[in-house]
């Protein structure tokens, strides 16, 4: 017999009063296109390797499936409602990312295709045993099933508006696509869809933006008229109170933030290996860089657009809506049909590309980082593949978890311990990495005495914020500052307990940026002779 619930779903996703049918036969294109994608690259992905990194991916692919990881409902929803609440101050931090690009594209690109196969953690093992390896690879499938819930979570907020579709069956649908696909296609898939969904997403924000301005009286001129009168434009206070979101404040949250994000993210260096070469690594790379910066720019941009859409042609109804509802109203209330569904289908591309990347990040970390060498060891390469879609399933069931933790538990304390705990658990592990890069007298034992103090210090400011610690004993520090304190304090005393120690540099060639130039420099020596 047929699932009454299914029935139910059905029913509310063809009769949603909000959506005409051109819409929904939108929505509904861009899942099936997904699923076919899916299925087509199934059949090229029978090793590991393939179905990990991918086979034969071009550069320019691999960097517009950079974008779409780095753009999630954050980008597509958050970006929009930051910029119609208070100003630009909030895409400070990404102004880091054309200078972390730059560093990545010159030493990293290289580094990790030279001491990595599949994952970044694999260099920690060589670097500084399994132990590092395991507990930062642990670290990142935390954070990553924290990131997949709440992409879900994020997801949830227009579309049930727009739709009046139950959130349960939302955070299902669109789980279940990215899932089927990635399950099937590995990361070719997960590629691909990307390139696809990045078109989609400019494609959506640009509608958007054409409509307002068409309907505006003054058309383009009202926007930076409206916007500079009202301070909608501004990068922030100048000044340098660290108490506060500065300009000089963000600046330094993104340089640390993205430093983290070129080195430590798995979704990252995974495509840096997927590529043919280092060459093509690089130009993806670059690639990602120049359109990165001007995507989130532009989301802004659509977020100050709105705020003067609605101070020129004001709304009482817009008016009492919270930030993040504006956009998802302007689409319901304001797109003509077709084009509702088009920027619908954008806002499902931002959060299902994000999706897609984690959960085979997910899948590739948890089956090459743990379980093949600590529980299946010396299997076939088919075998692991199979063990990947398994983890990829995996993935899907804690994400699932996770997102219907964000949506009916207690939403403010729920969605503030995540953040914290993101801070918690994440601030030291890009350390493992900096330290391993570019401190060669930093051995083993001094890397995790610097880090059991760090992460001590990492515990008690996490406290010290739950209001665990007597106020006698606290010592306040902004939230903002955590995880960019912790990282500096562990990575300065690493560097003192190694010259105190007297520590020698490790004779490891090729696992530190000068050992491996050293490496380079030998090698062309030696083929020259």
């Amino acid at each position: 017999m047929t699932d009454p619930s299914l029935i139910r779903f059905f029913t509310m996703l063809f009769f949603a009063a909000a959506l005409h049918p051109l819409d929904l036969a939108i929505m509904a294109a861009f899942f099936v296109t997904m699923a076919l994608m899916g299925a087509h690259f199934s059949r090229k992905t029978r090793t590991s390797k393939t179905y990990f990194l991918g086979n034969n991916l071009p550069a320019w692919a691999i960097g517009l499936s950079m974008l779409s990881t780095s753009i999630s409902s954050v980008t597509f929803l958050a970006f929009p409602a930051a910029a119609f609440a208070l100003d630009w101050r909030q895409v400070v931090p990404n102004l880091a990312n054309p200078v972390l690009a730059a560093l990545a594209i010159w030493l990293f690109v290289p580094f990790f295709r030279n001491t990595a196969k599949t994952t970044a953690f694999e260099y920690l093992k060589k670097r500084y045993g399994e132990g590092a390896r395991l507990y930062v690879a642990g670290m990142f499938l935390v954070m990553q099933s924290l990131r997949l819930g709440s992409i879900l979570y994020l997801l949830v907020i227009p579309i049930h508006m727009i739709t009046g579709i139950s959130p349960f069956w939302i955070i299902f649908s669109t789980g279940i696509g990215a899932a089927i696909y990635t399950t099937m296609g590995g990361m070719s898939a997960s590629v691909w869809t990307d390139v696809v969904q990045a078109f989609i997403l400019y494609l959506g924000g640009a509608v958007t933006v054409a409509v307002i301005i068409f309907d505006l009286p003054g058309g383009f001129s009202d926007v930076f008229r409206v916007a500079g009168e009202h301070g909608k434009l501004s990068l922030g206070p100048m000044n340098w109170d660290l108490s506060e979101r500065t300009f000089w404040t963000m600046l330094i949250i993104g340089l640390t933030t993205w430093v983290s994000g070129f080195v430590a993210d798995q979704n990252v260096v995974q495509r840096y290996l997927a590529a043919k070469s280092t060459r093509e690594a690089r130009s993806a790379t670059l690639l990602c860089a120049l359109m990165s910066l001007p995507t989130w720019l532009f989301f802004f941009f659509l977020g100050t657009c709105l705020f003067v859409y609605y101070t020129v042609l004001p709304s009482a109804e817009v008016a009492a809506l919270p930030p993040d509802s504006v956009f998802p109203h302007f689409i319901m209330s304001r797109l003509p049909a077709g084009l509702s569904g088009l920027v619908i289908a954008g806002v499902l591309s931002a959060a299902v590309g994000s999706l897609s990347s984690s959960l085979n990040a997910f899948a590739t970390v948890s089956t090459v980082d743990i379980l093949a060498p600590h529980v299946f060891k010396d299997r076939s390469e088919r075998f692991y593949a199979r063990l990947g879609r398994i983890m990829t399933v995996a993935g899907t069931l804690v994400m699932f978890a996770v997102g219907y933790g964000f949506w009916y538990a207690e939403k403010e304390s729920f969605l503030d311990l995540s953040l914290k705990l993101a801070g918690l658990l994440s601030g030291v592990t890009v350390c493992f990495f900096m330290l391993g890069f570019f401190a060669p007298r930093v051995n083993r034992k001094v890397l995790w005495q610097s880090f059991t103090v760090a992460i001590s210090l990492n515990l008690y400011l996490a406290l010290v914020e739950w209001k665990f610690i007597p106020n006698f004993l606290r010592i306040h520090v902004h939230p903002y500052w955590v995880s960019t304190l912790v990282i500096w304090v562990m990575i300065v005393l690493a560097l003192l307990l190694a010259w105190l120690q007297r520590t020698g540099p490790e004779r490891r060639p090729g696992l530190t940026i000068a050992g491996a130039r050293e490496t380079h420099e030998a090698a062309g020596e030696t083929s020259s002779a």
